[in-house]
């Protein structure tokens, strides 16, 4: 079977005719019947029906145009490997993180101006899931993977990627802590308690098996009272995040490891009470295999930055 094969059959069935498909791909009608004919020969099945006005993808040729699409597609993703090859580049993986964000276009301006700027930098980004985090890394696709992981799911994240030939390295130990907008209630409070924010409305990222919030629910003033969080919104967007925040009284649960990430969007940070120290921010790369100069650059650039907010303060943020 040829990718060409495969293009002639995509474009007949875009264009439900032969004639049109043989324009569209400038040869001739009697070109394109035998290409077809060759395929269907091939997969032993017929793709097409032939109408009077044109052709109509029979049930078998509705599921293999699904998967001439993949393959084209994928096709096309092998061709553009040579051409993204870069002399310097980093692949990094979190959480939902403004924070993160934040970092990495601090890290590429520092890299990409002035007099030692490194050329040719490039810098591929993804949030997601701790679990989908694992699988990227264990694959190769990634160089770190950045997250914070609650002080009672660390054994469970070691289980996980230790059969993936993954480690977790923490940079720091962080607080729970709840967001709310300038304007909210609570915005002058110097600190919350658990029982607290049991009459409060959320917006949370969405349900990972590492999430924050287990620390609260599974508090004892949480258990013994039975009480709850009220999720009113579920989201994977920073952007719906900052937005409800800015113009809803919904509260956000969350670490604090960065003080200038959120400082623009003046959102009020409020320490739980008791939950101090409880989440570690930290990275996961793989085991055994040297971090490439570009990740270990900007590594070494969170570090620094992260000193520097620890400077004076007496406690980790």
């Amino acid at each position: 079977m040829e990718l060409r094969q495969l293009l002639y059959f995509i474009t007949c069935a875009r264009c439900g005719s032969l004639t049109t498909a043989a324009e569209e791909l400038f040869t001739t009608q009697p070109h394109v019947s035998m290409v077809i004919r060759e395929l269907e020969k091939e997969l032993g099945t017929r793709l097409f029906q032939r109408r009077s006005n044109g052709v109509e993808l029979t049930e078998a040729g509705a599921r293999v145009y699904g998967y001439a699409q993949d393959a084209l597609r994928n096709a096309e993703l092998f061709r553009s490997v040579g051409s993204e090859q870069r002399e310097h580049s980093l692949r990094v993986l979190t959480n939902n993180s403004s924070n993160m964000a934040v970092m990495l276009t601090a890290f590429y301006n520092e890299r990409t101006r002035g007099d030692e700027a490194t050329p040719g930098l490039y810098v591929q980004f993804t949030e997601c899931g701790i679990e989908k985090m694992i699988t990227l890394l264990s694959n190769n696709e990634y160089d770190l993977g950045f997250l914070f992981v609650p002080d009672t799911k660390r054994s469970a994240l070691r289980y996980l990627i230790d059969r993936r030939q993954l480690a977790f390295s923490p940079l720091l130990d962080t607080d729970l802590v709840l967001y709310v907008g300038k304007n909210h209630p609570l915005a002058a409070r110097v600190s919350v308690t658990p029982e607290e924010l049991a009459t409060l409305s959320f917006i949370q990222l969405e349900d990972d098996f590492f999430t924050v919030e287990d620390l609260l629910t599974g508090s004892p003033a949480f258990v013994k009272q039975a009480l709850a969080i009220r999720r009113v919104v579920r989201t994977n967007s920073d952007h719906m995040m900052i937005r409800m925040l800015e113009k809803t009284e919904l509260c956000n649960l969350g670490s604090y490891w960065l003080k200038d990430a959120y400082r623009q969007y003046d959102f009020r940070r409020i320490p739980v009470e008791g939950m101090e120290g409880r989440i570690a921010f930290g990275y996961i790369s793989r085991k055994g295999e040297p971090l490439g100069p570009d990740a270990a650059d900007f590594l070494e650039f969170l570090r620094q930055a992260l000193e520097l907010e620890t400077v004076g303060t007496g406690a980790p943020v």
